[in-house]
């Protein structure tokens, strides 16, 4: 590629990177209100969540007829008793499955389908549609997202999207804490799901990842299809082992921001266990500052996010001056400037 074309290439591209903010518009829970929704329904549906409550009380010290509030109980500490809890049948070999308790893969179960039912496939709000709308085939998109409210957008408007990078002509998903729509190896039996493998071009793991299409539409869930188990990376300090199930998205990670000019975190507020991706942008974000030959100025940063703490939570990077920090919601106005900078790149890339 000849240095012009190449600079052409890599201003055009973007990087978007989305939490659980950037969702939050279309009625999907946050992590404060989607524990409670999550065990109501569990509730309702299995008597696995009866298990789930005696461990409540256990590291809650409550009596045994004790009601336990949900909406009260830290979803972190909750994951971290939970992770204990797998350890001790760990070295026996005693998991419900490989690769986790019969517990936690119920609650993977019932978030997701919680998640699931909040979302407005029919109804998308038109931010989405607008946002999926001026996303193009070399832009990347890393999500820390659990929901298919962005490949609903890009379905709607007729844009095709893929999780592996390897496909031609569509938008690169990167979705680094799972997916409602994935699954750790492929089901015994043909559940007419359409299972397909996430890197069909890899053998590298142990326990590959298969994804579902079909589970945009929420009459699958209704079904309570059995062989539907969600691959989520749940919070707390346990995420450190369940990433490594989706590696290959982790793989030289850095490469993503080598290969792009303006990066827009979206919605993102980071937790306290969100140590491996603070880490990713200590990693990648320092080149922030450097001017490289490969671009027409330096990469820019637009931290995009209402929290009153988005300052401190963002100071480690706040400090080069090409980051912009704007604490607001994500509305239609961010999307028409996105749109309006790309189009100043392409004109003046096509005068060089």
């Amino acid at each position: 590629m000849k240095e012009l074309d190449k600079v052409y290439y890599i201003n055009k591209n973007r990087l978007f990177i989305l939490g659980a903010g950037f969702s939050a518009g279309a009625g999907i829970p946050l992590m404060d209100t989607l524990l409670k929704l999550t065990m109501d329904k569990f509730k309702s549906e299995s008597e696995i969540s009866e298990r789930i409550d005696n461990y409540v009380r256990i590291y809650k010290n409550l009596k045994d007829d004790e009601d336990i509030d949900y909406s009260k109980i830290d979803f972190y500490e909750l994951c971290d008793f939970l992770e204990f809890i797998e350890l001790r049948e760990y070295g026996a070999g005693e998991r419900y499955k490989d690769y986790g308790s019969r517990e936690k893969i119920s609650l993977r179960y019932y978030l997701s389908k919680t998640i699931s039912e909040k979302t407005p496939y029919e109804d998308i709000p038109d931010i989405y549609i607008k946002f999926a709308e001026q996303l193009h085939d070399k832009d990347i998109v890393l999500s820390f997202n659990w929901d298919l409210l962005l490949e609903a957008s890009l379905i709607k408007v007729g844009k095709k999207y893929t999780y592996n990078f390897v496909e031609e002509g569509c938008i690169n998903l990167a979705k680094l804490h799972g997916s409602i729509n994935w699954r750790i190896t492929k089901p015994y039996r043909d559940d007419g799901l359409n299972w397909t493998p996430l890197h069909p071009e890899y053998d590298r793991t142990k326990l590959e990842i298969y994804k579902s299409d079909m589970l945009h539409n929420n009459r699958y869930w209704r079904n309570n299809t059995s062989s539907i188990e969600p691959f989520l990376v749940l919070p707390g300090y346990g995420k450190a082992f369940d990433v490594r199930f989706n590696a290959l998205h982790w793989y030289k990670i850095e490469n993503i921001f080598n290969f792009t000019k303006d990066i827009y975190i979206i919605g993102l507020s980071l937790a306290k266990d969100d140590f491996f991706i603070k880490n990713l942008f200590l990693y990648t974000l320092q080149y922030l500052k450097d001017h490289s030959s490969l671009h027409d100025g330096v990469k820019e940063l637009f931290i995009i996010n209402p929290d009153d703490k988005i300052n401190e939570i963002y100071s480690f990077i706040s400090k080069y001056k090409n980051t912009n920090i704007i604490k607001d919601y994500f509305s239609i106005s961010h999307i028409d400037e996105m749109r309006n900078r790309l189009e100043l790149e392409t004109i003046k890339n096509t005068k060089c």
